[in-house]
């Protein structure tokens, strides 16, 4: 298993405080199961020095939710308070929408996108392209003009 993209020490930075001792396990595991993440979504990164900012900056941002709540609570009341995570918030390491997005474009992966293609019509020795939104066609060239398909 690869080491985690970010230390404790970083991890307490975010927190605004140290690691209490009974918090040491969760908050180890919390930083190796984002970092997981990241790179399942991302690239590898098998040396965490050259993983870029970003990378690290989420796997930082999964593990402190997952030690600021570790049952995952969505909603807490206590007397007249109430506290409530919207329901698209994630718990434990799980990522956002964005963060996984971040990711994606980071690793240069790209969605599968389908473009209808037009081919040119040859009829006689002219070449005709199709008009989008028209039935009718223009004339392209004929052989031997330059730009003329081939």
């Amino acid at each position: 298993m690869a080491p985690p993209l970010a230390t404790i020490a970083e991890l307490e930075a975010r927190l605004g405080r140290p690691v209490a001792t009974d918090e040491l396990t969760l908050a180890t595991a919390a930083l190796a199961d984002a970092s997981a993440l990241v790179r399942a979504y991302g690239l590898p990164w098998a040396n965490p020095a050259t993983a870029p900012d970003v990378a690290v900056s989420i796997t930082l941002a999964a593990a402190e939710r997952r030690v600021r709540n570790p049952e995952g609570y969505r909603m807490e009341t206590e007397g007249a308070y109430q506290y409530q995570l919207p329901a698209s918030a994630p718990t434990g390491v799980a990522l956002t929408k964005a963060e996984i997005a971040l990711l994606a474009q980071l690793s240069g992966r790209g969605g599968i996108a389908s473009v209808e293609i037009h081919r040119p019509v040859r009829v006689d020795d002219t070449w005709y392209a199709p008009v989008a939104g028209d039935s009718e066609r223009i004339p392209w060239g004929a052989p031997g003009d330059v730009g003329a398909p081939r």
